[in-house]
């Protein structure tokens, strides 16, 4: 799901709500902050610093931090030109009259952290690496569109198409499209980027420089002298790698921190009651689902699908476990986007009709009330991150309301290191080495969802971990890429939701408010429903 292509030429085509302002509670008289400082903690450390070859989405608030993009989306969705100067679209002639030409105009007096300039050169290298086969991503969807790529001159670059592509200036390089910009002249030398020194020493040409990862403790940056726009306000900023959500908690009242971004809505009602903290809630393109491996047996009868989403009780975790901070999913476009389809089929809580469509399907109660079928039985395992609090409780309520209806659920949990890793390097998602998995995609802001559900997208040309191919989305899904017209695209992905949602391969369980937690003197923090709200951090300032 990569960013607004449509809105881009239409001017703003999705309508989001703000950020709504839980509290503010005063702090105390002592003043706990360093001055140009920002501490700020997660429970996921990250594979790497390299973007391309790392799938964390944690990682990509480091990212905005380290790295340029062509564009970032800021606070109303709207894109902010970075390394391009405009972009490109029908009307300024960025985009040519068939489609298929793609023009750039690169900022100059761009450097990298070393002190190298920016230059065309670098557009093309990365790209290239996107290419390589070589190369372990996380996805190539919407790049293997690319037939060729050229540089006009040292700061223009031209992208040629096979065919046209909706979301393609929402994917090159745009901050929703998660790949930013890598260096040529520290990278083209190898065959290669997947183990390379880089990876774990970054150079960007964002506002703040890479200087020192202690792995399972922390990572550091510091302004950058030379960024194009100037200083940042800030001068350092320690990203903490804490694995347990409580001790972030902690670490917050005794103001050894500074920010929590996308707190877990399992802590809101202790987080609501922090001092010397804004609390900000806002909507968000993030939604949590549980993922059925189709390369699991199990799963291939749709009515076997169906009782497992008809026996999850969402509005129960919601409430319960999320105190009401967010909101049901019955797919993964969100009310506010141009492209959601209200007309889906919704899975309510029904434990009755999952017992009838498991009895349908010939799975019989047997010993320890677990059903069972020709000898085998309904028992899988559902796997998280470990440490996830909220994940957590999803899984174990879960494994409750499973057991009602005769299904035996296993909780298993992994590192997220190793949870999200590339198939190639063991992962549990990429790699199909799970059964039932609870996670969060944090989606772009163009529907196009290609890269998580069709037929030519399992790992590693994709991320359809779900490794299912279903034809009539995947010829909806053709379709809606195909039209830059957005009452085209909108009725190609009124058929993939309903698809989606009926099929249920995918249980959608609810839409993410994303919860802030930021230091009363954190000042320019603006909180964006994209991939990431790190998208100015160089007007940050504390």
């Amino acid at each position: 799901m990569k960013s607004v292509f449509a809105a881009i030429a239409a001017a703003g085509m999705l309508a989001v709500g703000g950020c709504s302002k839980i509290g503010e509670q005063t702090a105390p008289s002592q003043s706990y902050d360093i001055p140009g400082t920002l501490r700020y903690a997660d429970v996921q450390e990250v594979s790497g610093l390299n973007p391309l070859t790392r799938l964390e989405a944690v990682g990509t608030d480091l990212d905005m931090f380290i790295y340029g993009f062509f564009f970032n989306l800021d606070d109303k969705m709207h894109y902010v030109p970075e390394l391009a100067t405009a972009v490109p679209t029908t009307g300024n002639g960025g985009i040519s009259k068939d489609g298929l030409t793609i023009t750039y105009h690169l900022r100059r007096g761009v450097k990298w952290h070393d002190g190298a300039s920016f230059t065309a050169r670098d557009v093309i290298f990365t790209t290239h690496a996107i290419l390589n086969p070589r190369n372990d991503l996380q996805t190539r969807v919407g790049w293997d569109d690319i037939a060729s790529v050229e540089a006009v001159n040292e700061y223009e670059v031209r992208f040629h198409l096979k065919k046209i592509y909706a979301p393609a200036v929402a994917t090159f390089f745009a901050e929703s499209g998660e790949y930013p910009v890598l260096p040529a002249h520290l990278l083209e030398k190898y065959p290669d980027i997947n183990h390379v020194p880089f990876n774990q020493h970054p150079i960007g040409t964002g506002p703040f420089r890479f200087v020192k990862w202690v792995h399972g403790d922390h990572i550091e940056l510091a302004a950058s002298p030379d960024y194009w726009r100037g200083t940042p306000k800030l001068q350092h900023v320690i990203y903490r790698i804490v694995p347990d959500e409580n001790t972030i908690l902690i670490q917050l009242k005794t103001h050894e921190l500074d920010a929590w971004f996308r707190a877990p809505s399992n802590l809101y009602p202790q987080i609501s009651k922090l001092r010397g903290y804004k609390i900000q809630l806002a909507p968000s393109l993030v939604f949590s689902h549980v993922d059925l491996n189709q390369k699991n047996p199990l799963f291939t009868d749709i009515r076997v699908r169906q009782a497992i989403n008809y026996a999850l009780d969402k509005g129960k975790i919601i409430h319960d476990l999320t105190h009401g901070a967010n909101v049901a999913a019955y797919s993964d476009v969100p009310s506010f986007s141009w492209a959601y389809e209200p007309n889906v089929q919704h899975f309510d809580y029904d434990p009755v009709k999952a017992r009838r469509l498991l009895d349908d399907a010939g799975w019989t109660l047997g010993p320890g009330g677990v059903r069972q079928k020709q000898g085998k039985k309904l028992a899988f395992n559902m796997s998280s991150v470990t440490g996830g609090k909220t994940g957590e409780a999803v899984e174990y309520l879960a494994q409750t309301e499973l057991k009602q209806i005769g299904v035996q659920a296993s909780v298993k949990n992994y590192p997220a290191s190793l949870f999200f890793a590339a198939g190639q390097e063991g992962g549990i998602l990429q790699g199909g080495r799970y059964d039932a998995a609870f996670y969060s995609w944090v989606s772009g802001s163009d529907p196009d969802d290609s890269s998580l559900y069709r037929c030519n997208a399992f790992p590693p040309a994709g991320q359809n971990d779900l490794f299912w191919c279903d034809p009539t989305l995947d010829a909806a899904e053709v379709g809606a890429l195909s039209s830059y017209d957005q009452s085209v695209r909108k009725k190609y992905y009124a058929i993939v939701q309903r698809e989606l949602a009926a099929q249920s391969v995918t249980i959608f369980m609810y839409f993410q408010r994303q919860i802030f937690v930021t230091s009363t003197a954190l000042k320019g923090f603006l909180p964006a429903p994209a991939t990431t709200s790190n998208w100015n951090t160089w007007q940050w300032s504390i």
